[in-house]
């Protein structure tokens, strides 16, 4: 399936001097209709503790950090997953009404739902006869 080149949200790649080298960047979904974006991140290892989701200026950054082993308690005797934190940003197109995005993360997987503002959704024009 080829990708939809859209204005409403695009990845982020102006500073990558800024990322810190030891995080990962998380895979993503981005799907789009007519009432807004929703994007799909995955972050194995995050709780609601360690998600940042924030906004600055036009820029959309998901930063998440993993806990091991599930608990700061716990000593780790084995882990496959990295210890390193993740980080994602993306620019967020004028279309987005940035009073109404949301966020959830479930089981690892973190939905942000970016709706399009009023202004920016299809709108059919009625036709009048005379």
């Amino acid at each position: 399936m080829a990708e939809k080149n859209t204005n409403v949200a695009r990845q982020n790649t102006a500073k990558p001097s800024e990322i810190a080298t030891n995080t990962l960047v998380p895979p993503v979904d981005i799907c789009e209709d007519k009432e807004g974006v929703i994007l799909y991140a995955d972050l194995p290892g995050v709780d609601k503790d360690g998600l940042d989701v924030h906004i600055d200026k036009d820029t959309l950054q998901i930063s998440g950090k993993r806990t091991a082993c599930g608990t700061t308690d716990a000593n780790k005797c084995y882990a496959e997953l990295p210890e390193k934190d993740y980080y994602r940003a993306f620019t967020i197109g004028e279309e987005i009404d940035r009073e109404k995005i949301s966020a959830r993360l479930t089981n690892g997987v973190l939905k942000v739902v970016l709706p399009k503002a009023e202004r920016a959704k299809p709108k059919k024009i009625d036709i009048k006869f005379s």
